[in-house]
């Protein structure tokens, strides 16, 4: 069974639900069991609104360096807070390390699973997420290419994320059940499309494509009906 949040996450997750806008989830009848929910990044916002209102437990990908200390300041110091805000290295260097700690605690907490960015470790990513989908976790991804885009539609995403059916078809003799969440800011609603599936027998590499084509035009069609 799924193990859950950790008390650091869920406390301060009810910290934060207290000021911020309640969101209702409207989750598709046609999903059995754990899922692969694949959503639109936006700056943060999809994130952030999934851990902070879906109704189930999720284990989230992101990338290695929020989930180590030392990563997640240089992250925030070399870029976050240089490159993208423009701070002086004077404020960036002692704000990036006294945010780290936070941060890093708060997604150990919240039990995410890391993400290896061009490096071999990203076999780690693949059999810890495999491991969570057998274990009865659904898992949540959030491959825009450009995940810095506050646009209600998707655009470009990665996909390697599709790579994770050969790792769990090949543990299980199941298919992942891909299913596509957006967020609506105005209507204060988290909502699922209808799960898209591996085709038993076809060629990984044509169907690969099959189903990225799938996810991206769900997104985009959830993004047209309850977008801005």
């Amino acid at each position: 069974m799924p193990e859950g949040y950790g008390l650091f996450f869920k406390s301060a997750r009810n910290l934060v639900r207290f000021v911020y806008p309640s969101y209702k989830a409207q989750i598709s009848g046609e999903i059995a069991g754990p899922a692969v929910y694949v959503s639109h990044h936006r700056n943060l916002f999809g994130p952030f609104v999934t851990l902070l209102w879906y109704p189930e437990f999720i284990r989230t990908w992101i990338l290695h360096v929020f989930l180590d200390r030392k990563s997640c300041s240089r992250q925030y110091a070399d870029y976050t807070f240089t490159k993208r805000f423009g701070l002086p290295r004077a404020l960036a260097n002692p704000a990036a390390f006294f945010l780290s700690f936070g941060i890093t605690k708060l997604l150990k907490s919240g039990r995410g699973i890391p993400v290896f960015r061009s490096s071999r470790k990203i076999i780690r990513t693949f059999q810890e997420s495999v491991e969570a989908l057998k274990n009865g976790e659904s898992i949540a991804i959030y491959p825009d290419i450009d995940y810095t885009d506050n646009a209600a539609g998707v655009k470009g995403m990665y996909e390697g994320f599709l790579y994770l059916e050969k790792y769990f078809y090949k543990a299980t003799g199941r298919h992942v059940q891909f299913v596509p969440l957006y967020a609506s800011k105005t209507k204060r609603l988290l909502v699922t499309g209808t799960p898209v599936f591996f085709r038993e027998g076809e060629d990984f590499r044509t169907e690969k494509e099959v189903v990225y084509e799938k996810l991206h035009k769900a997104l985009n069609r959830l993004a047209a009906q309850y977008g801005e």
